[in-house]
């Protein structure tokens, strides 16, 4: 059985102070012993290690606030996290948060090698790796998305087909199925949902700078209905204003919203602009092999 996380740690230590009292980190490692199995999977030792980086970051994030008791309590911050935070809490979802960002970037600028430590002080190998990566394809991202704002509208079409035939839609021979929109740095296009066409889902990619507003989203979802389509892809290199995303949970129509970061995000994911440049095989102890080496 593998061994936890530090990010299955982060919400099921949060959730603890959800009652709203405050919590010392004996009564943290009690209650998550009586709750969850990461304790009874994980080693006495590494507990302590991932309880005190979890109880670390989530400080540092202001997520929770620590009593000159050394005892810990929930912030509306917390509170909001819990509610509308994705189950798995990573550290990337902290460094939304201004002052966590600011410490990351403060203690490890411009070293990827020490970027284990950003993940935590109290880290163990594996988990200081597995943050270095989190670490570093954040970083890719960014400087990814910077040259996919430079790129002339034609490339940025590229882009975008590339993309998607990659994740499984549309037809790599199919030519011709997205034009540019009206001068605004944008592209207007129809795909196959499937090899033979029986769905058609609409893609609308905007290289902006400002951010995509609900007008521009509304317009592209009356669009459907003239292409008779159910499902769209909205794109664009800048960002999405909240009545835009709240209007698309609203609507019956299916419209996936997708700015920058997370397009930069499934570039990498589905290898688009981007290659392999190093890997690196981690070697465990084969328990198997030492089975009878007991003198």
């Amino acid at each position: 059985m593998s061994k936890p996380t530090l990010h299955e740690y982060i919400r099921p230590v949060l959730t603890i102070f959800e009652d709203g009292a405050r919590h010392s980190y004996e009564e943290v490692f009690r209650v998550l012993g009586e709750r969850y199995d990461l304790i009874r999977r994980d080693t006495p030792k590494r507990v302590t290690m991932m309880v005190n980086a979890a109880l670390g970051y989530l400080a540092r994030a202001q997520v929770l606030t620590v009593t000159n008791r050394r005892e810990y309590a929930i912030t509306e911050r917390g509170y909001e996290l819990l509610r509308t935070g994705p189950q798995l809490i990573t550290l990337a979802e902290l460094r939304k948060f201004p002052e966590f960002d600011e410490f990351i970037r403060s203690r490890y600028r411009g070293s990827v090698t020490r970027c284990g430590d950003a993940a935590s002080a109290n880290s163990v190998p594996e988990d200081a790796i597995e943050e270095a990566y989190h670490q570093y394809n954040t970083e890719l991202a960014e400087r990814l998305l910077t040259r996919v704002k430079q790129c002339s509208w034609q490339f940025f079409e590229m882009i975008v087909k590339d993309l998607l035939v990659a994740m499984g839609y549309g037809d790599p021979s199919d030519e011709g199925t997205m034009c540019k929109g009206p001068g605004d740095e944008g592209i207007d296009g129809v795909i196959k949902a499937d090899r033979l066409g029986l769905e058609l889902i609409c893609i609308q990619a905007k290289k902006w700078e400002q951010r995509v507003g609900r007008p521009e989203v509304q317009k592209f979802a009356g669009s459907l209905e003239s292409r008779r389509a159910k499902k769209g892809v909205f794109i664009t290199t800048s960002g999405f204003s909240d009545e835009a995303r709240i209007y698309v949970q609203q609507i019956e129509k299916r419209i996936v919203l997708i700015d920058g970061p997370e397009l930069a995000r499934l570039m990498i994911e589905y290898d688009i602009g981007v290659s392999d440049s190093s890997s690196y095989r981690l070697k465990i102890i084969d328990s198997d092999y030492f089975g009878g080496s007991a003198s």
